[in-house]
């Protein structure tokens, strides 16, 4: 319950979680354009991940670095 700072995301992040257990089979095909459309988002995450990493880099190195 640490993580989980405000009630309304412990709600949102059970409500997932419960309903990931009744989530039923589905005999889907996933053409190529939607392997690409999955592709360039996880690339773009990446990237956007990597940007913000890059911008923030000194404050993350110095909490790191610090001494205690």
């Amino acid at each position: 319950m640490r993580y989980f700072r405000s009630s309304s995301l412990w709600v949102a992040y059970f409500t997932v979680c419960f309903s990931m257990l009744f989530v039923a089979p589905a005999s889907a095909y996933i053409d190529p354009a939607s392997g690409s459309i999955i592709f360039q988002a996880v690339v773009g995450g990446a990237m956007a991940v990597g940007l913000g990493i890059k911008l923030f880099w000194r404050r993350i190195a110095a909490f790191f670095s610090r001494k205690r």
